[in-house]
């Protein structure tokens, strides 16, 4: 008795617990021709890929999950029994208003298999973190809203949500105000800007947003409508050179049928504020991606394989890859006889990637074919005897 409870003891200190993520969910089915075991069943499949969802979630950001989503539908999703390793019900019911049988349960995801699925399907792109971005609210011109504004505040609260849906690492509403004050008690010596670089550097940020918004009378006296506008500027520097990425200015307009009271007013600078902001929030990502892009940090990662050529004509794709200008950190993962296995980096699109290679290699007079492949993984095979020169 005494063995066995040392080897469970044993056990549990060298096999420790998978990580698990637990998560609670709900769905439903809808019920067809009063099949209410078939539409069990099938509430369970829903639920069971809602907690997938929820995980999937936390380890990769809304735009990556929308832009790859095919890949992780048919890789995780549609494998929730190799993913999740219990569940609780805890409740189900039938909704007859609304013909629907209604589940709820609590599950045990295993966070780590699926992260590693991630990064097999190279989904992550390692070369390129995702930036750590500071908005900063800074009146340029008497003209601009006071800090305190509630159109300001709305508007900044949207920039920042929005950002975040980019990719984008921001601060939370603490570290903002720390940041606020910071800057608030420094004193200012030549341009406000460079100050507020510094600041960004103090806080590990990369890009540097400096806000401003203020209001523009654009009514018309023959106008039937009274226009309320607001225009929001951008200012946006990458933080470690100081370089100044872009400058984007956007204006948007409310109307109402006759002039608004103070009340009115500042409820339409809200709206006005808020769609400005997002808009502009579209404008400055593309620009700081482009930015990034250029400087060579935003490539994603492949890999890429070739099987059944002879050393010769790998020494002479390595020599293309090497001193191609599109592929950049070329690393090789796994080099055996007939099989080679690189890492690259590109700005392209796979499919884009997987056409210029197939037709650089025909250049090369090397014929190739390729195999199909989950994820951000290339495959190009010999078709002819393996060992020909």
């Amino acid at each position: 008795m005494k063995l066995f409870l040392t080897l469970m003891v044993l056990a549990f200190l060298f096999c420790p617990p998978i990580k698990a993520l637990e998560v609670t969910v709900n769905s439903s089915a809808k019920i067809y021709n009063s099949d209410i075991n078939h539409t069990k069943i099938q509430a369970l499949k829903n639920v069971l890929h809602a907690a997938l969802k929820k995980t999937v979630s936390t380890l990769l950001d809304e735009k990556t999950i929308n832009y790859n989503y095919e890949i992780i539908k048919n890789e995780i999703y549609r494998y929730n029994k190799k993913f999740i390793i219990d569940y609780l019900i805890l409740s189900e019911k039938q909704d007859f208003i609304n013909n629907l049988y209604k589940i709820s349960i609590t599950a045990n995801v295993d966070e780590k298999k699926i992260l590693q699925k991630i990064e097999t399907l190279r989904i992550l792109p390692k070369s390129w973190k995702n930036k750590r971005l500071l908005v900063v609210y800074h009146n340029k011109t008497d003209e601009a809203f006071p800090p305190e504004n509630p159109a300001v505040k709305s508007a900044l609260d949207a920039v920042q949500q929005a950002f975040t849906k980019q990719s984008f690492r921001t601060f939370s509403e603490q570290t903002l105000r720390q940041i606020k004050h910071s800057f608030e008690q420094e004193i200012i010596v030549g341009r406000p800007v460079d100050s507020l670089i510094a600041l960004t550097l103090n806080y590990n940020a990369d890009v540097l947003v400096i806000m401003g918004m203020n209001s523009v009378n654009r009514n018309n006296q023959q106008s039937t409508f009274y226009q309320t506008s607001v225009i929001v500027n951008f200012s946006i520097y990458d933080a470690i050179s100081g370089e100044q990425i872009a400058e984007t200015n956007v204006e948007a307009s409310e109307f109402s049928l006759k002039q608004p009271g103070e009340l009115k007013r500042e409820q339409l600078l809200k709206i006005a504020g808020r769609h400005a902001s997002l808009e502009n929030v579209r404008r400055a990502t593309e620009h700081i991606n482009n930015f990034y892009k250029e400087s060579g940090e935003m490539s994603q990662g492949f890999s890429v394989i070739f099987s059944g050529f002879s050393p010769n004509k790998e020494n002479i794709i390595i020599e293309y890859l090497e001193n191609n200008a599109d592929f950049r950190q070329l690393s090789e993962l796994k080099n055996t006889f007939g099989h080679l296995e690189l890492e690259l980096f590109a700005t392209k699109r796979k499919s884009i990637l997987r056409r210029q290679i197939t037709s650089d290699l025909i250049e090369l007079e090397i014929e190739s074919t390729t195999k199909s492949i989950a994820g951000n993984n290339l495959f190009f095979i010999n078709p002819n005897p393996m060992y020909e020169e």
